[in-house]
């Protein structure tokens, strides 16, 4: 179709024969009459005729001249007139459109706002709104009925400030809560706060006040801090696991778990930290024997503790690991973790009796091994300090005694031991006739510190020859006696291995085995077995590193652990209508800075009577691990004001499993570990009926997020840890050391006062802006590495973000121009635009624009005036299938990485693509001099309005960045007009799906021979090129050049990176043939033709014209 807009005497005839032919219904004879009708009119108009105007100057009749296929779409841009009696046709660049319309937008009060971009502005800006507008409070508008979806962040510990590793995990789980939003899912994604621990116990000592006082201002300022970054937070869910209205359910389900007989009291040899005065489970024990947060030496003392039985769920735990593992629902690292905690071993339980020497009868000493193959090679065994022996022995050995002592200070792995006297052991093997003589010797008994007495008996088999452990104890205790080897890589045991090392593989038995000698690893371990197991003297079993969880502590800030002791009725459980048991107040205890448990000596909640017999009775005193909290919080998240239960069984049906869990690998193996356990208990209760189907797990995804380095100096001499103010800055990229003048040592490491590394993330969200912050902290590391924060590269989102905004306020304005009704968009559809688009210089729009253009100018010759308006429309239409393309494949990129692969780096870098494919785009459709103003009308220098495809990628850019820069994307969405009463926010729009497109838009190929230096190197197949670039100029070859390095067979033989291959981009010269169907390339001999190119962008395959 042809339309005419204009000015003057012809505006009424244009709205009327636009309007008409825009008309939906309108036969095709119906079309052809209005358009001559409108043809008529313009030959006729008083301007063509000559008649007298009142002014000789350039005269506007005519202005949009638009081919047309569909509703809107491709444009002719140009004004007619005339200038005295000389008619013309001027080139109108989108500058100057651009100015014009906006002059007249403003007198409408539609201004768009064209001041530098100021994103922490913008930040406030949209909190306030967001916080005005329920929509973005609770229930998501557009949600798909049963489409739900639960995203969960692990909740911070309310320590007063937000780090980067907090902004990190909170940052992903809220893009992912809002791209799910956008594609129509409800999405619960809640908050809350792990508000029990030591550092508020620890701060309120310090400080002599409350921790309940410290823990809720920690947690009023963390609340402003997660705002700030632009979250979307269910906040109606929130609560603290210090509330009373949290804690009640904490002790339900402790209470639960002793019903079951999950929940015991026992005594057991604890690590006590002497300065936190608390027990510490093995995991909060550093390899040096250290408490993971005082740093204090742990001490080893005997006390009635209570444990969950995590044991009796060990075997799930570790089979339902296979079910997490498939499609990548769990991270393998995290999944190896968990499955090396738990640590199931095959083999045999062996009996050794013991011989002594003082009268005194001892039992065996049972010893569980995964090798009895080595049995033969057994030279000593080593106890465990609390092994029952070793505690008998002690009682009448000081020096034994002694060594105990010592023990909690020596590392785990120290090789140190304790020979007990006058006590032997044999190996079980030796009462058999066909044992070798030095198997039949009598062993001696350690007690060696590297011996847990929670892992296994507390007893080992000490083989020097196969257990390297083994071999540096016995080399550091008797150094002066030979090591047995009794396996062998070869069966005749000619092949041993090297000398001083042990060998740990399996292999075949050597003649130190006796009857057994030249037998296989695996069949020796099935005949020993079963010969001890014939004695009496040992049998196949398994054994576990997981041991029951130790949960009793012995400080104030936990939940109290709902137990009453009667010296009558034992340990009695608080009923249920008396929970919660709350925390007393112990305002002295804080002001006067005491440690220890203040429980115990509040003496007035202590002392109670026993539920049963009412008798004078004890509270317990001890409160629960942290992680008792933890591991069922997120259970909580969908019920969390049920004041009656933990949470109701309909809604755990509805909403668990959690979908997606996000937080950091340091968590890996105990919180997962402990929420796994409970969450399969809840599912064999009647609070989660439906457990059962997902096999009680908590979490079908997790996503273990690395953690965040900062940027580090040190002094290069001495390896101290240098502070920003110790550097001179003079130089920001190359800073001193102020002192020396030196340069320091600058590295990454794990943020922490020490090393002064650290980065407060609200300065910086202050200095760029939220937006801006998020979006760099995924753009510089894969969701599961480390990050190395450098603040520098901000810059390069700022920019990025600044290219947008200076493209949306134009666009804005461009497209107000165009006074598309308001559900034009809905309407557009790119399949059948493009179908409808004209195919060639015969199309009826190019015969008719031509016809005009040719009464406008006799002198136009029609044949090369239709060819140079297809060339121009095909151009424009070739470009614009390239646009939309590309449109098509960010989508699909992008709503893979952020609903499957989780990519959310690779997010960022295809925003940016399409960024620059955008305004690259709608820079090369512009005039190439955008001053000039008027041309006659021979010169056919024509301007193609890209607003409606431009504007339609636009759109799609922006809802595709919205999930990462909510704030920048709902500006730039209020810029564009876009919002409505209707739908106020770019939030409330769906998510943006690929319309089938991508193939139907492919360019297509031909083959292209590719010679260097006269000899031919391949056939590609390669798009043919745009219409407008013609052989021998400069464009074409470099178009050429990037399509043959885009592909695969290109970028092996032609980017130097191989011996063979050759870089055309330092080519010296290029020659394309044949309209392109031929290019050669002329490259110097030797390795320089392999470098990549050094100033030589007009080749670079990166420095397209598109």
């Amino acid at each position: 179709m042809l339309s005419i807009g204009r000015y003057a005497k012809s505006a009424r005839c244009f709205a009327k024969v636009n309007n008409t032919l825009r008309r939906p219904g309108l036969s095709q004879l119906n079309r052809q009459c209005y358009r001559r009708a409108f043809h008529h009119d313009f030959l006729n108009d008083p301007l063509r005729s000559g008649a007298p105007q009142r002014n000789t100057s350039l005269q506007c009749f005519g202005k949009l001249v638009r081919v047309f296929y569909g509703p809107t779409t491709y444009m002719l841009q140009w004004e007619v007139g005339r200038t005295g009696n000389t008619v013309h046709m001027q080139s109108v660049g989108i500058d100057t459109h651009l100015r014009r319309q906006g002059i007249q937008n403003r007198k409408r009060g539609t201004a768009v706002d064209n001041g530098p971009l100021n994103l922490p502005r913008l930040d406030k800006k949209w909190q306030a709104i967001w916080h005005s507008q329920s929509s973005l409070r609770g229930q998501v508008n557009g949600a798909v009925p049963g489409k739900k979806m639960y995203i969960l962040p692990m909740f911070p510990y309310p320590s007063g400030d937000l780090h980067l590793g907090h902004l990190r995990v909170y940052t992903i789980s809220d893009v992912l809560a809002r791209f799910r939003r956008m594609q129509g899912y409800d999405v619960m994604h809640p908050i809350g706060w792990d508000a029990f621990g030591l550092p508020a116990e620890n701060a309120a000592i310090e400080r002599g006040i409350d921790p309940a006082t410290w823990t809720k201002s920690n947690i009023q300022k963390m609340k402003k801090q997660l705002e700030a970054m632009n979250g979307h937070w269910d906040w109606h869910h929130e609560f603290a696991t210090c509330d009373p209205e949290f804690y009640k359910h904490t002790q339900q389900l402790f209470l639960l778990l002793h019903e079951h007989g999950l929940a015991y009291q026992a005594e057991s040899l604890v690590n006590y930290d002497p300065i936190d005065k608390t027990v510490l489970a093995n995991e909060q024990v550093d390899s040096n024997g250290n408490s993971w947060r005082s740093g204090a030496k742990v001490e080893k003392r005997l006390l009635k503790q209570w444990f969950l039985k995590i044991s009796a769920f060990r075997q799930q735990l570790l089979s339902d690991l296979d079910k997490l593992s498939k499609d990548g629902a769990w991270p393998e690292r995290v999944l190896a973790m968990q499955k090396n905690w738990i640590g199931k071993s095959t083999g045999a339980r062996v009996k050794f009796p013991v011989v002594t020497y003082d009268q005194k009868t001892h039992l065996d000493i049972e010893v569980f091994t995964t090798r009895p193959d080595t049995l033969f090679g057994v030279q000593y065994l080593a106890l465990a300090a609390s092994h029952p022996i070793v505690q008998e022995l002690s009682k009448n050995d000081p020096e034994l005694c002694a060594f105990l002592d010592t023990i909690p200070a020596l590392p785990q792995d120290s090789k140190v031991g304790y020979m007990l006297p006058h006590v032997r052991a044999l190996n079980p093997l030796a009462y058999e006739e066909s044992t070798p003589d030095a198997t039949k010797a009598s062993l001696p008994i350690y007690v060696a510190p590297y011996v847990l007495g929670d892992y296994g008996d507390g007893a080992v088999m000490g083989v020097p020859g196969h257990d390297l452990r083994d071999h540096s104890f016995w080399k550091h205790n008797r150094y002066d006696e030979p090591v047995r080897m009794v396996i062998a890589p070869s069966p005749d045991g000619s092949t041993i291995t090297t000398k001083d090392q042990p060998y740990v593989h399996a292999g075949h038995l050597t003649h130190h085995s006796g009857p057994y000698k030249g037998h296989t690893t695996e069949g020796a371990t099935k005949k020993i077995v079963a010969l001890l197991q014939s004695k009496g003297l040992g049998a196949p079993a398994e054994s576990w590193r997981l041991r029951d969880w130790l949960i009793s502590r012995q400080r104030y800030w936990g939940t109290p652990i709902p137990i009453i002791h009667c010296d009558g009725c034992g340990a009695v459980p608080v009923p249920d209508h008396d929970l919660p048991v709350e925390l007393p107040a112990v305002h002295d205890h804080w002001e006067q800075g005491k440690t220890g448990n203040p429980l115990a000596e509040a003496h007035d909640w202590v002392n109670t009577s026993c539920p049963k017999c009412g008798n004078p009775a004890k509270r317990d005193t001890d409160t629960m691990d942290t992680f008792v909290d933890s591991s069922w919080y997120f259970m909580r998240f969908p019920d969390s004001t049920n004041a009656r239960m933990p949470f109701s069984p309909m809604v755990a049906d509805a909403s668990l499993p959690v979908d997606i869990y996000v937080g950091g690998v340091e968590h890996a193996i105990l919180h997962l570990l402990y929420a796994r356990f409970i969450s399969k208990f809840m599912a064999t209760t009647d609070l989660w009926p439906a457990g059962s189907r997902a096999f009680g797990e908590p979490f079908k995804k997790v996503l273990a997020q690395g953690m965040v380095h900062g940027k580090t100096f040190s002094d290069p001499s001495t390896g101290r840890f240098l502070k920003p103010n110790e550097l001179d800055w003079s130089n920001a990229a190359m800073p001193i050391i102020s002192a020396t003048g030196k340069t320091p040592a600058v590295s990454f490491e794990k943020m922490s006062k020490s090393k002064y590394n650290g980065v407060d993330p609200t300065t910086c969200m202050d200095k760029y802006g939220a937006d801006a912050t998020r979006a760099h902290i995924l753009f510089q590391a894969p969701v599961s590495e480390i990050l190395e924060w450098d603040e520098e590269k901000i810059s390069g989102i700022t920019r990025w973000l600044r290219k947008i905004d200076d493209h949306v306020k134009k666009l804005a304005i461009a497209w107000s121009a165009q006074r598309h009704p308001p559900e034009f968009l809905k309407s557009f559809n790119a399949k059948e635009e493009f179908l409808k688009a004209p195919d060639g210089p015969d199309h009826p729009s190019i015969n008719l624009l031509t016809q005009m253009w040719t009464q406008v100018d006799s002198n136009k010759d029609p044949n090369t005036t239709r060819k140079e308006i297809w060339d121009r429309v095909n151009t424009r239409i070739e470009t614009d299938k390239q646009l939309w393309r590309n449109v098509q494949k960010t989508i699909r990129s992008i709503t893979t990485s952020y609903g499957s692969t989780y990519a959310l780096n690779t997010v960022v870098s295809d925003l940016m693509s399409l960024t620059n494919s955008i305004v690259t785009h709608d820079t090369i459709s512009k005039p190439s001099n955008a001053t000039q103003v008027q041309e006659t009308v021979t010169s056919g220098d024509l301007h193609l309005d890209p607003t409606l495809i431009v504007y339609c990628s636009t759109i799609v850019l922006l809802k595709l960045m919205a999930p990462i820069a909510p704030a920048f994307a709902e500006e730039c969405w209020a810029n564009l007009s876009l919002r409505s009463s209707s739908k106020s926010s770019i939030f409330d729009e769906s998510f943006p799906e690929t319309d089938g497109t991508y193939d139907m838009l492919a360019p297509e190929t031909r083959p292209v021979s590719i010679m260097v230096n006269g000899k031919l190197r391949c056939v590609l197949q390669l798009p043919k090129p745009p219409s407008h670039m013609n052989v021998g100029e400069r464009d074409i070859e470099r178009w050429m050049v990037h399509e043959i390095l885009q592909t695969e067979e290109g970028k092996a033989k032609f980017m130097g990176a191989g011996k063979s291959s050759v870089d055309i981009r330092n080519a010296k010269r290029v020659i394309v043939a044949k309209s392109g169907k031929s290019i050669s390339f002329v490259i110097q001999d030797g390795a320089a033709a392999r470098q990549p190119p050094k100033g030589n962008p007009s080749l670079n395959g990166s420095d397209q014209l598109k």
